[in-house]
């Protein structure tokens, strides 16, 4: 839901009365969801675990980079798919695709050196359109820095 304030302050965020306010530079607008406390499940354990997993592969400054201009492409076409704002969505939609496409690879236990010693697609996002983990924009032929 889109957020009005009489008086705008663009540093306002945390929670109050039950939501979550935080504002994105990038669609420029103050923003509001309900706070939801996730349940303690099995599900939400390997989903944490896997985040962290990817979260400590530390990807290249070069390929972050490569997936921001990726993400800024994406959105500049108004694509009826996913919503990807950052350069982390499009690397977790990117290596959630991967998981799908290679039943044996476990998204838990991978390492930088299964990336950079395997044939994997997700070495850069030039690669990783061509194997359609992401969805094809103008321009992602430029794409290469590696990961």
């Amino acid at each position: 839901m889109k957020v009005t304030f009489k008086n705008m302050i663009q540093a306002y965020q945390g929670k109050c009365d039950g939501l979550i306010y935080y504002y994105n530079p990038r669609l420029k607008r103050m923003l509001c969801r309900t706070y939801a406390k996730p349940r303690e499940s099995t599900q939400n354990r390997r989903f944490a675990t896997i985040a962290k997993n990817l979260r400590s592969l530390n990807p290249s400054e070069g390929f972050c980079n490569d997936l921001r201009v990726y993400a800024d492409l994406y959105r500049r076409k108004n694509f009826d798919g996913p919503n990807i704002v950052t350069w982390y969505n499009a690397y977790l939609m990117m290596m959630y695709a991967m998981a799908g496409l290679y039943p044996q690879l476990d998204l838990e236990h991978i390492t930088r050196a299964d990336i950079e010693d395997g044939a994997l697609p997700c070495r850069s996002v030039k690669r990783a359109v061509e194997a359609r983990l992401l969805p094809m924009v103008k321009g992602y032929e430029l794409l290469d820095a590696g990961f």
